[in-house]
């Protein structure tokens, strides 16, 4: 599931998506595909790969884990979630505002 086309209706004039923090976590769990919570350096491959375009995906991918990944066990969990938002909002062209 594209992030581009489930939000397509809140893409700012600059280009940058705009969702709420709920939306963001919402989409994201999609790709928790082993549904343990965490987000492991595959399962954001993949959320990278939907949504970005061009070889840089694989790369992103692993920059958001290593970025993101603040105890360095390969899985962004609950507590290092705003590591990834911050990583999201920088490489992925979205941004979280508050409705």
């Amino acid at each position: 599931m594209a992030l581009k086309n489930t939000y397509r209706r809140n893409v700012a004039s600059d280009g940058k998506l705009e969702m709420s923090l709920q939306e963001f976590k919402k989409w994201i769990k999609i790709f928790d595909t082993d549904k343990d919570g965490k987000i492991s350096k595959e399962e954001l491959r993949e959320a990278v790969r939907t949504n970005v375009d061009g070889w840089f995906r694989r790369l992103k991918g692993s920059r958001g884990i290593k970025g993101a990944d603040a105890n360095g066990n390969g899985y962004i969990d609950e507590n290092e979630f705003n590591n990834l938002v911050e990583f999201a909002q920088k490489n992925l062209g979205v941004r979280i505002i508050s409705y």
